[in-house]
């Protein structure tokens, strides 16, 4: 028969012996030194748990002046001096009362004289009358000597009519009148206005209302007898 061999197992001592001859290999290599570099090789920084206190927002402190201000010695700075300055404040000045504004009257108007007079005068008129005096008279020729024209009549009905000379064209009287606009056009006087001044040769009341009489006596187509009864009247003071 023929024998056969068995493999051998390794034998614990052999194991050891191969760890150890390892181990002084490595102990008899030369060892390099590692030294450490900041700059290459920084070291790990830590966190570090900072103060409560470092966290809260400091005050703004006050700008530290520059150096050659702080200096303590008082012959470097000059010497301030007080001085104080004065202002002369305006007086209010006292408003200027406005002028009075300048008297405007129409052209047709009687300028504003001490002399100008109105008295009532109550006189009826037919519509044949009310219409010649609305219509007026405009002078053509020099005989002709005055101007009149009719001021209205307005929505109530009243009218003025004004008596001018031709030639010059002085105002010589105002009439009043009320028309009926309702009915058939009737009218009636219910006073007179003139200037009494010395321009007007000083006229008084009987003297304007036969003035105003005669200057329609002069149209043959008009009748105006109601001023002759009324200039009675006013003579005999019954207006």
């Amino acid at each position: 028969m023929m024998a056969v061999e068995q493999p051998q197992s390794p034998s614990l001592l052999r194991r050891s012996t191969s760890i150890f001859r390892r181990r002084s290999k490595q102990e008899s290599s030369p060892r390099t030194l590692e030294i450490s570099n900041p700059y290459t090789n920084p070291p790990p920084r830590k966190l570090q748990r900072r103060p409560a206190k470092d966290l809260q927002i400091k005050h703004i402190s006050t700008p530290t002046p520059p150096p050659h201000m702080t200096s303590l010695n008082p012959k470097e700075h000059p010497r301030a001096l007080p001085h104080a300055l004065t202002y002369k404040l305006p007086r209010p000045k006292t408003p200027t009362p406005p002028p009075d504004p300048p008297l405007r009257h129409a052209h047709h108007a009687l300028p504003p004289s001490p002399h100008v007079r109105t008295v009532p005068w109550n006189v009826f008129l037919t519509p044949s009358q009310v219409y010649t005096l609305i219509l007026g008279f405009r002078p053509l020729e020099m005989q002709d000597k005055w101007f009149v024209y009719a001021e209205g009549p307005d929505h109530s009905g009243k009218c003025k009519v004004h008596f001018h000379r031709s030639w010059t064209g002085l105002k010589m009287a105002e009439l009043f009148m009320v028309v009926d606009l309702k009915g058939e056009g009737a009218g009636k006087i219910v006073g007179i206005k003139w200037d009494g001044s010395e321009e007007t040769n000083g006229m008084m009341e009987e003297e304007v209302k036969y003035m105003v009489e005669m200057v329609f006596e002069s149209e043959p187509e008009d009748d105006l007898r109601c001023f002759d009864s009324a200039s009675a009247a006013s003579s005999s003071g019954t207006v």
